[in-house]
């Protein structure tokens, strides 16, 4: 079953204030599947805020929820894909604001936090239909819920650990900087992304490193 949404006012995220760390993972995200649009959204009651938009059509700061394919999103327990949502909707879920954007493809993973709460999402867009890959669902959002948590606990800390801040954003920066060159290495000008195990070992690889420099971050709260 799934939980219901987690209150992200404890991760200090339900505001329009944009944050270069959430925006360089999402634009990384967009850039390793081959896609021209993505954002982090963050749920609230009655709306989804767009945390971190990447070259959206036209910019949005929030979605009434019921326009939101998040309500679909965290219903998976795994990715959610919409290859083409012009020939099959979301159940329960108006889409007219996607086809007002052009917007056909649709790919989202779920925030979920490690108490099993549902914080948004981590999606990617494309205006024409297209495929969407196992081995692609298995690498979206890889990265996304450790910063989220690591952001947590350091605001809970913040006046002990406003020192740790800059040296966290400038390492995994340079683990973001490694996952932008391989996107690329991997997707063609104008084609799709072309993600073999080697790649996603890779991508793996990147998230270890972040996640081995969370914990030690951690370690010093």
């Amino acid at each position: 079953m799934t939980r219901p949404t987690s209150r992200p006012c404890r991760y200090q995220l339900l505001d329009a204030h944009r944050e270069p760390i959430f925006d360089d993972v999402v634009a990384a995200t967009a850039q390793l599947f081959g896609v021209p649009n993505a954002m982090l959204s963050i749920v609230a009651k009655d709306q989804v805020l767009v945390k971190a938009p990447y070259n959206l059509p036209v910019p949005i700061e929030r979605i009434p929820r019921e326009q939101s394919l998040y309500s679909a999103t965290i219903l998976q327990h795994d990715t959610a894909v919409f290859e083409d949502l012009n020939q099959k909707s979301a159940p329960g879920v108006d889409i007219s604001l996607l086809q007002q954007l052009g917007l056909s493809f649709y790919a989202g993973h779920k925030l979920r936090t490690p108490d099993g709460y549902n914080l948004g999402s981590l999606c990617v867009y494309n205006g024409p239909p297209q495929q969407f890959a196992p081995i692609e669902r298995a690498t979206l959002a890889i990265l996304v819920m450790r910063l989220l948590e690591l952001r947590r606990t350091l605001d809970a800390h913040a006046d002990r650990t406003a020192v740790l801040w800059d040296p966290v954003y400038r390492a995994i920066g340079g683990q973001l900087g490694r996952l932008s060159a391989l996107a690329e290495r991997t997707t063609p000008p104008g084609g799709p992304a072309q993600l073999t195990e080697p790649v996603v070992a890779e991508v793996q690889g990147i998230a270890d490193v972040v996640d081995q420099f969370v914990t030690a971050a951690l370690k010093r709260v």
